[in-house]
């Protein structure tokens, strides 16, 4: 995968003071993008992917130090982790001083490392708290260059859209899935109106195994492959053999590739968003 940096003309250096700056990690590389808040469009994006036996970490300091988009001062600085270890946790049921507790109990140790700093993100349309860890090294290299980060986990922006957009009175049962774009994870949810019914995060080898874990979300919640709609995010595309044996089982498949939520300079008409939705959902978070 190439390089995609877009940047539309309208922006302006000397107001970025009042733009929001997402970043986005995860094992393949990192992307980012400059949300203009005022017109509520969104007049930047870049996406710089691993190359053969870089480090993650050490790709990100260079182009801090050197990409001048990166250190423009800016009004708030969101960062989103992908990661399969995390935990939902109902608000009624959180408590502050066990949140330490709360991946320990769902995570074997080895998940547990001494070396990561552990958040919480609300969210807020499903009342409950999510609960995961970011690694140290990278807030150690962000610290150098940013104050009052917010840090996320993609299941945050991921439900709370998702919630958010399902309207109130589709009372009928459908399904969100998100395709992680490294790790061989993906999230999903399952929404009748505007309440989350069910959420889990599966860890798959192949496509046979990917299908096995939806149909079974789908015995388990009792739900019709005929008449259940299943909307796509993340890292998939029409093309892919996931994408093509999901059909095969399920009847209303969908590819979600834009969001209702904010709107995009023409720089983006030629470029494939859904696989940044949750990035570009941050926003709606806080």
């Amino acid at each position: 995968m190439n390089n995609i940096s877009v940047i539309d003309p309208n922006f302006d250096i000397k107001i970025t003071t009042s733009y929001f700056l997402s970043i986005q990690l995860q094992l393949d590389g990192f992307s980012f993008c400059v949300l203009d808040p005022v017109s509520n469009q969104y007049i930047q994006f870049e996406n710089r992917p691993l190359k053969l036996n870089e480090n993650i970490f050490d790709v990100l300091e260079l182009e801090l130090s050197r990409n001048d988009l990166l250190v423009y001062p800016y009004q708030k600085i969101f960062v989103l982790y992908n990661t399969g270890v995390y935990s939902l946790i109902p608000q009624a049921l959180y408590n502050e001083d066990n949140e330490a507790d709360y991946l320990s109990f769902c995570f074997s140790e080895r998940f547990n490392s001494p070396k990561e700093v552990h958040y919480t993100n609300k969210i807020k349309m499903a009342d409950a708290i999510c609960s995961f860890k970011v690694p140290q090294q990278l807030t150690s290299i962000l610290d150098k260059y940013y104050k009052n980060i917010k840090y996320f986990c993609q299941a945050t922006p991921f439900i709370e859209a998702a919630l958010l957009s399902t309207p109130i009175d589709m009372a009928h049962n459908h399904v969100h899935i998100d395709v992680q774009p490294s790790g061989f994870h993906f999230d999903i949810i399952v929404i009748s109106g505007n309440n989350l019914k069910m959420h889990n995060t599966f860890k798959y080898h192949d496509k046979k195994e990917f299908l096995y874990f939806t149909l079974f979300v789908f015995e388990q919640m009792k739900l019709d492959t005929r008449n259940t709609k299943v909307f796509l995010t993340g890292n998939i595309e029409k093309s892919s053999e996931v994408y093509s044996l999901l059909k095969q089982y399920i009847k209303q498949v969908e590819l979600e590739n834009s969001t209702k939520h904010f709107k995009f300079s023409n720089i983006f008409k030629h470029l494939s968003i859904q696989n940044h939705l949750n990035l570009f959902n941050i926003p709606l978070c806080v």
